[in-house]
């Protein structure tokens, strides 16, 4: 199997052109497959939590958008979920050392930040994954999960809001947003305060 090559990184710099929504989402799930692909296993992945069943779907935008710093003076985010599958051996390691190997020919700066094996044998093993253009992949596997974070580069697009605001306007849990009071509204509340004070003996 073929393993996609991702594209190269391009450093974060104030005044660069900043990635749209829709460029960060297709950025996040072209390495979510990517890192799909380099695993040899692209059948079985789920988004999210593997109890939630939720079947890995590229198109579907369920993403978390977190702050990633700066870029120039303002503060950047990026878009963010994980993905997650049945163990493919009771040892961690092969998994984990076959992406550190292709994270690392792909530009990234690999660190194994977890590596333990319990008494009985169990066994955890953690790696990061960083680009200088903010991308960013967590491995977190152990003798009964394979989890891949996943996070696109960083950007202070106007779209990101658009997008969260609107998203969230379609997502009936969400709470109603309280519009903001029009000019007239604020003269109104002013002039009753005034009345209200001038009544008062």
């Amino acid at each position: 199997m073929s393993v996609p090559v991702l594209s190269d990184p391009v450093p974060q710099t104030p005044g660069a052109p900043q990635k749209t929504i829709t460029e960060l989402l297709t950025q996040w799930a072209n390495l979510t497959d990517a890192a799909i692909a380099a695993t040899g296993v692209t059948d079985g992945w789920f988004r999210g939590p593997i109890q939630d069943q939720r079947p890995w779907d590229p198109a579907a935008e369920d993403v978390s958008l977190p702050p990633c710093g700066t870029v120039g003076s303002k503060t950047a985010h990026q878009v963010s979920n994980n993905v997650t599958h049945a163990a493919f051996e009771e040892d961690p390691h092969p998994i984990a050392d076959k992406l550190t190997a292709y994270w690392e020919s792909e530009g990234f700066t690999v660190t194994r930040t977890v590596d333990w094996t319990s008494p009985s044998g169990k066994m955890d093993v953690s790696i990061r994954a960083v680009r200088s253009d903010g991308v960013f992949y967590g491995l977190g596997v152990t003798s009964t999960i394979v989890s891949i974070d996943v996070s696109s580069e960083c950007s202070t697009d106007p779209s990101i809001d658009t997008w969260a605001r609107e998203k969230s306007l379609r997502n009936p849990r969400s709470p109603s947003p309280t519009p903001s009071p029009s000019p007239a509204d604020l003269e109104q509340a002013t002039l009753s305060l005034s009345l209200r004070a001038l009544e008062k003996p």
